[in-house]
Order: C-alpha cells, then structure tokens, then sequence
C-alpha cells in the first residue's frame, strides 16, 4: 500500500483569486442604539429649561439685590413699627447718687454740709430725694448741730431740707432729742420741728410737742404743752458756755 505524502512537503498551487476577510465595524445593538436616542432627546429638552431657568435668575438676583438694600436702608422706621418704644418710669429717669455730699455755706458764710447714703435727682433739676441723710451747720454763736433722719428733701437753691422718720438733732452742749419731722434752714440758721419731741441732756429730760433753736443756737425751746424733768442737781451744774471756760 502506498503511503500519502504529507501537506507540508507538497506545493499547493491556486488557480483562481485569493480572497480576504475585511473586518467589518458594527455599531452596536439595539440597546446601545436607544440610550443615544434617549440622551439626545433629554438634551433637546433641558436646553429650553435651562434658558428659562437663567432669564429668571436674570430678574430675580438683582431684585432681591434691590430689596436687600432698601431693607437695610428703611430697617431703623421699619423696626419702629414693629417694636413698642422702651417706657420709662420717673425714678429710672432721676440720677442716682451713692455716699455723696453737699458742702456750702449759708448768708453769712458759715459752712454747713449735708451727706447721704444715697439720693435721686430730677433730669431737669429740683430738690434731691435722700436716703439717711445727715445735716452740719455751724451757728452764730459757733456752736455745731447736726440732725439726722431716715429720708430728707433736699432744695439746694432755696438752702433747705426737710427730714423724716426717725429724726434725730445733736448739740454740741450734749442735748439729744427726737421727733419724726424736723426742718433746716441754711440761710436763716434755723432748725425747728412740730411733731412730738423727747429730748435728754446734761440737766435732764423734755417732752414737747415741738421745737426751736434760737439765738443763734444759744437757745432750744420746746413748745407746745411740755413737761420738763431736771436732775437733782441740775440746780448746781455750770451753764455750758460756762463749763466750756
């Protein structure tokens, strides 16, 4: 039996034209078809939104840019519409004073002072409302009294003050008495009250129904229906101006 000769050693020889496979571009499945199709329409929509969108932004920036500055402007007569003005009563209008003092002198040129814990001054002037006020004179005659109380009135310019609850006037002679009311007046160098007065010195006790330093100081008299009570040697004891000698 013959043996067939091997492919690779025999020549093959071709008669007619050789023909080529050419690679042939597809362009895609039906899927990848429509997904153009769809994005080309959604462009072909938002374009005339798109417009829409930036004419109105056109118009509305600059007029809420408008309007913010007119806020702005008008804000002070607009929130004066709005909010109630702030009321303010008498007292918080007053100016306050704490731990002040008052040093003047009277016609003559004596020197008197008035202190206080605190006190309340009117905007437009007048007598000063006081808290525990305490007032010094030096009289004619040279001697010092000084009254105290738990309110006082004072009227700078008329050079008076008037004082209640819990007066109480000091002599320097060593009298003490006590009312609930009792008037100074600087100019004149007068002190006097019209209110039940109990008074303790050196010589003994009164009871009054009011009171007066007088000449100058020399003097205090009690009015009114009075009852005095002198010590059992009061008869002996030197006057003051005597004792001072």
């Amino acid at each position: 039996m013959a043996e067939r000769p091997s492919s690779d050693s025999i020549p093959v020889e071709q008669t007619g034209p050789v023909e080529q496979a050419v690679p042939v571009e597809r362009s895609g499945g039906p899927a990848e078809r429509l997904s153009h199709v769809s994005s080309f329409s959604r462009q072909a929509s938002y374009a005339p939104t798109y417009s829409r969108m930036v004419r109105r932004l056109r118009i509305i920036l600059p007029a809420v840019a408008v309007l913010t500055v007119v806020i702005v402007v008008l804000w002070p007569r607009i929130r004066t519409l709005f909010v109630e003005p702030t009321q303010t009563t008498p007292d918080e209008r007053q100016a306050k004073m704490v731990n002040g003092r008052y040093v003047g002198s009277d016609s003559h040129g004596r020197p008197y002072t008035v202190t206080y814990e605190s006190a309340l001054q009117p905007p437009g002037g007048g007598p000063i409302e006081m808290t525990n006020p305490t007032a010094e004179l030096t009289l004619q005659n040279g001697h010092w009294v000084a009254v105290k109380a738990a309110q006082g009135r004072y009227d700078q310019q008329a050079g008076l003050i008037d004082l209640s609850g819990n007066v109480e006037l000091f002599h320097d002679d060593g009298y003490r008495f006590m009312t609930e009311k009792a008037h100074v007046e600087f100019n004149k160098n007068l002190v006097w009250g019209e209110r039940a007065v109990t008074g303790r010195g050196p010589r003994g006790e009164v009871v009054g129904r009011g009171f007066r330093v007088i000449n100058n100081g020399d003097s205090i008299v009690i009015t009114g229906p009075a009852r005095l009570l002198l010590r059992p040697d009061a008869a002996q004891m030197p006057q003051p101006d005597e004792a001072k000698k």
